[in-house]
């Protein structure tokens, strides 16, 4: 065993105790030679990984038999070297329903989900990548709340191939890392699109939050003005408005695509018995989505599209928005998962996010920042992200309990 293999699963001794991230390891898995050689992956159990169930957080899954094969998305990583290291917690189903993976920089708080141990695994150093998957919010606040990089690509960039649907309408693989260069490692071995960069340097940066019910705390929103400044030091020309866009219609029409998808791909278990094992928020989706009309999906599906087209022909011309993915850091560990409603409409429009850690707040939560660009400008929002991800506050690395 190597020194930096002995180290890891040092880490791993310590850590695990305390935060639940993995559902299972694959230490028999050896790095090879490529690109990520060296690096450890942890992969949301919801994407298949060959010889290890797929259980999806779900007691219905408790006897899966191995997957056959990888997921596409694992098969390229491990293909470039990189040790897939174990299937990492998710809720149920990529649901709401929160897990017992616990946030490393405080433990009595959540990690997010639905990719919760994904963020979790990467903020302790368990991970040097994690996989996870977006529907409405779920790649993106775990990466918020843990301190960590998310990069939810463009919709549709990156294959979901053995990858358990939610809402076929919304599902998006992404990636969780410990910085922007190594999630452009990774994104780069997945198969990112080749997409001109225009300037190195975004030219018109929007800086704003969706106008809802929800206000961010002075923290966070502290956080935003300081990344604001940082881009206008890079020489953008940034400009301060509020979004546009019909959040609370948005999120409706959102839930009720998402809850009738999952009705169509998992359903059956409403009428097969399974029911009875399943956790209670997921329950009510699928209950929801059997009790929707056609007519009422077709009719949201139409919401949607018609807010997505305005949304981006009003921002033409404007390289990338900065934002908050969510107001506040890591809520405490009760029923909920966190706050998606401001992510909601950003999957909805499809284009490419990333969060960026900002330090911490007065309460020892990381914060974080969004970068938002329009569909296909993946290659241009990291390279964004590069640059002001230098500008950031220095991130503490969290610390082991005491007992």
């Amino acid at each position: 065993m190597t020194p930096e293999m002995h180290d890891q699963n040092r880490k791993l001794r310590l850590w695990e105790p305390h935060i639940n991230a993995f559902v299972e390891l694959c230490p028999n898995d050896v790095s090879r030679e490529g690109p990520l050689a060296g690096l450890r992956v942890g992969v949301k159990d919801v994407i298949d990984v060959a010889d290890v169930p797929t259980r999806n957080g779900s007691e219905t899954c408790r006897d899966a038999a191995p997957a056959v094969r990888d997921a596409p998305v694992v098969a390229r990583l491990r293909d470039a070297g990189a040790q897939i290291f174990g299937k990492t917690v998710t809720t149920e189903f990529a649901f709401t329903d929160p897990t017992d993976c616990r946030n490393p920089y405080d433990q009595s708080r959540s990690p997010g989900g639905s990719s919760s141990g994904s963020g979790a695994a990467v903020a302790a150093g368990l991970a040097d990548i994690a996989l996870g998957t977006q529907t409405a919010g779920s790649l993106c606040r775990p990466a918020a709340y843990c301190g960590c990089v998310g990069l939810k690509p463009t919709f549709g960039v990156l294959p979901t191939v053995g990858v358990t649907s939610l809402a076929p309408s919304f599902d998006t693989v992404g990636i969780i890392a410990g910085s922007v260069a190594r999630a452009q490692q990774a994104f780069d071995v997945l198969g990112s699109l080749v997409i001109p960069r225009m300037s190195d340097t975004p030219e018109v940066v929007i800086s704003g939050l969706w106008q809802t019910r929800a206000r961010p705390d002075g923290d966070t929103l502290a956080g935003l003005s300081g990344a604001s400044r940082a881009l206008t030091e890079l020489g953008a020309d940034v400009t301060e408005a509020p979004l546009t866009a019909d959040v609370a219609s948005i999120v409706l029409a959102h839930r009720t695509v998402m809850n009738h998808e999952a009705f169509v791909a998992h359903g059956a278990m409403l009428t097969d018995g399974r029911s009875r094992f399943l956790k209670p928020k997921f329950l009510t989706g699928l209950r929801s989505g059997a009790a929707v009309s056609p007519d009422k999906v077709e009719e949201a599906k139409a919401l949607l599209i018609a807010e997505k087209r305005k949304f981006w022909v009003g921002l033409e011309g404007v390289d990338v928005v900065l934002t908050l993915p969510v107001p506040e850091g890591a809520p405490l560990f009760d029923d909920t998962t966190g706050f998606q409603d401001w992510l909601t409409p950003w999957t909805v429009f499809g284009g490419p996010l990333i969060c960026l850690p900002w330090g911490l707040d007065r309460l020892g939560r990381p914060r974080s920042v969004m970068l938002a660009a329009p569909p296909g400008r993946d290659a241009y929002l990291l390279a964004t992200a590069a640059k002001l991800e230098r500008a950031a506050p220095r991130l503490p690395p969290p610390q082991l309990p005491k007992n």
